[in-house]
């Protein structure tokens, strides 16, 4: 899986010479994920995309991607609900500080909304005070669209464009976006896969 990825990290980081298609060019897969991206001339963003089908029903998989409170991201180390309720519209605040890179820490606020397929998420222009060593992200948006196959079976669409602020290298901020969207995929297939529970809370590990 490593080597699929990194390669997958390539694509993303130096463009792709495979055709676009929809405004989204292949950018590899790895282990059922297939990536791709596009670039937003508006956003001054890549918008990356995964697709991957997972062994579990569409509901179970939209409870627990569409819960930003789930521990699914190894970089996010706050998360505080601000208003809202998570089954409909909610309005929650992320601060990430990633593990193995010396950056500053980042916190957004993002709204998040619940639709019959999945949700759609973006960033809140307030909602929590600046911190002081946290710089605040100008831009977070992205989707989950859960795809039912049949009974036990969903396809899963999941897309995001981020600006983090600062002054990180847009290859890095890239290549980080293609390593994060296949690893949160793998999280929720595993935490599902480790309880059949009808409200499943995903630990971090």
């Amino acid at each position: 899986m490593r080597n699929g990825l990194i390669a997958a990290m390539l694509l993303f980081a130096i463009g792709s010479p495979a055709a676009a298609q929809d405004g989204w060019t292949p950018g590899g897969s790895s282990d059922g994920v297939a990536l791709s991206f596009r670039d937003d001339a508006a956003s001054g963003t890549r918008e990356v995309r995964a697709i991957a089908e997972v062994p579990h029903a569409a509901d179970r998989v939209i409870a627990v991607a569409c819960d930003f409170t789930q521990e699914l991201d190894p970089d996010v180390r706050e998360v505080k609900l601000l208003s809202g309720d998570l089954d409909s519209r909610y309005s929650i605040y992320l601060r990430y500080a990633p593990r193995y890179v010396v950056v500053a820490a980042r916190d957004v606020v993002i709204d998040v909304r619940r639709q019959a397929d999945g949700c759609a998420w973006s960033e809140a222009a307030n909602g929590a005070e600046l911190r002081e060593g946290t710089v605040r992200m100008p831009l977070l948006r992205g989707s989950w669209t859960v795809e039912p196959l049949d009974t036990s079976r969903s396809r899963v669409t999941y897309q995001i464009a981020v600006n983090p602020g600062g002054r990180i290298p847009k290859w890095m901020v890239r290549r980080g976006a293609a390593g994060a969207l296949p690893r949160v995929i793998e999280r929720i297939n595993r935490c599902l896969a480790e309880s059949t529970a009808d409200n499943v809370r995903c630990a971090a590990k």
